[in-house]
């Protein structure tokens, strides 16, 4: 039997660390054995590597994030690089643009992005895209600096996950696709080829149904997995069959 993994969780987040051994026992327990941890700051990052759980493989990504730019300096900014570089940093991310907040920098956010981009494609090492309120100069970006990644936590239309797919990106399903209004992410799911799609928590966030409206975390993501295979009319075993090797191959694992 194939086990379940969670492509983008927080559980470095201040949110876990009154419980983070019952959260790390929770992922055991719904046979959620991989999970890619995201840091957007250093000490984040460093927390993040010292999570350890038998019988959970854990992978690591770090970037900058686009409500951030402001805040980083030249200084930071290779700080963040030199980081990036070791072999412990597995992707970039979760890196990209974000005009729902903020959108008086625009070009500073691009600016950065684009660095990372760059970056990762020196490297040789996947991104992880964040993108709200911004997928058209999302997409132009990632178009004009191709590297292997991923569209975290998609919420945009159906059509555009398709365009993203074209340019060889994967697309992540979190939990609001479980929830009562969820027309748009079940036209996603449907829309973009099985062997392009990932499952994520973005953990302590969006919390899936039947748990929404309390703290998200890993091991929640078998009910956006179940979710999925039930609308498309796929075997379960056969959907985190896929769902593992499509992790695998953009990870490089």
């Amino acid at each position: 039997m194939m086990n379940w993994l969670d492509s983008h969780c927080h559980i470095n987040d201040e949110a876990f660390r009154d419980d983070l051994d019952q959260v790390l026992q929770n992922m055991v327990d719904s046979d959620v054995k991989k999970a890619m941890i995201i840091s957007s700051y250093l000490d984040d990052y460093d927390f993040a590597l010292k999570i350890k759980k038998e019988g959970i493989d854990f992978k690591h990504a770090l970037g900058i994030y686009p409500g951030d730019v402001d805040d980083v300096d030249e200084d930071l900014f290779n700080e963040y690089v030199k980081r990036m570089k070791e072999d412990e940093c597995d992707a970039i991310g979760e890196i990209g643009l974000d005009y729902h907040w903020n959108k008086e920098n625009k070009e500073r956010q691009k600016e950065i992005f684009k660095r990372q981009l760059l970056l990762a494609r020196e490297l040789d090492k996947p991104i992880i895209v964040h993108s709200r309120d911004a997928i058209q100069d999302t997409y132009d970006l990632m178009k004009e600096y191709r590297v292997r990644g991923v569209m975290h936590c998609y919420s945009d239309s159906a059509e555009m996950a398709r365009e993203f797919v074209k340019l060889g990106y994967y697309v992540s399903i979190a939990g609001p696709v479980t929830w009562k209004n969820a027309k748009e992410p079940l036209r996603v799911i449907r829309g973009v080829p099985l062997d392009r799609l990932l499952i994520e928590t973005d953990c302590p966030y969006l919390t899936p149904a039947p748990k929404r409206g309390t703290r998200n975390e890993p091991a929640y993501v078998v009910y956006t997995g179940k979710k999925i295979a039930e609308e498309l009319g796929i075997d379960e075993e056969d959907f985190k069959k896929k769902i593992n090797e499509n992790y695998q191959m953009l990870f490089g694992l």
